[in-house]
């Protein structure tokens, strides 16, 4: 918030006059609230960026290694051990656990299938529906791999009391809305899938 010299410059606008009281006025009316940038603040600004460069280095680092080990994007790797935890899924059904939009899930099991790891299994009574699951290949190689690190983060948060996760949310949601990022498009972390 810019703070304007109540005295009345020849180069002041009234316009600007009134924005500088009504923002005086609001900094008066509000209620007095440490803010975060503040000295009494213990910091806490700092930590919570420090938190999520933390998160997110260690996801991008994880992808790194998972591609370079197993030739797979992160969220590749999280669909085969998706699938071989439940076993044969519905493509919302995948998309849904992996909390993805059902159009990102579909280039994923696209390219998934094209590297001979899914296959598409149509059910017997209803030839429309559609099932993913897992070749041998695909199931031999989700044995072989470790955990997908973006699965971890969400096991973990359905794993804490739902009044937790609400606060982390309502968080989180002020900081992408603070980002100015509220329609920014994502499917998964570090990938074009």
């Amino acid at each position: 918030m810019r703070v304007l010299a109540l005295v009345r410059s020849p180069a002041a606008s009234d316009i600007e006059l009134a924005m500088t009281t009504h923002a005086a006025a609001r900094a008066r009316a509000a209620p007095r609230e440490r803010r975060a940038d503040s000295p009494s603040a213990g910091g806490d600004a700092g930590a919570i960026v420090q938190g999520l460069r933390r998160i997110v280095k260690a996801l991008q680092e994880y992808s790194q290694d998972v591609h370079r080990s197993y030739s797979l994007t992160a969220p590749q790797l999280w669909a085969l051990k998706t699938l071989q935890r439940r076993g044969p899924l519905s493509t919302g059904s995948l998309a849904q656990a992996l909390a993805v939009h059902q159009s990102s899930v579909s280039v994923l099991i696209q390219r998934l299938e094209r590297r001979g790891l899914v296959r598409r299994a149509r059910a017997t009574p209803d030839r429309r529906f559609v099932r993913v699951e897992l070749s041998e290949r695909g199931a031999a190689l989700a044995a072989d791999a470790p955990e997908p690190a973006q699965g971890r983060l969400l096991h973990g948060l359905g794993a804490m009391p739902g009044r937790e996760v609400r606060v982390i949310r309502r968080a989180v949601d002020r900081l992408v809305e603070v980002m100015e990022a509220p329609d920014l498009g994502v499917r998964f972390f570090f990938s074009d899938e």
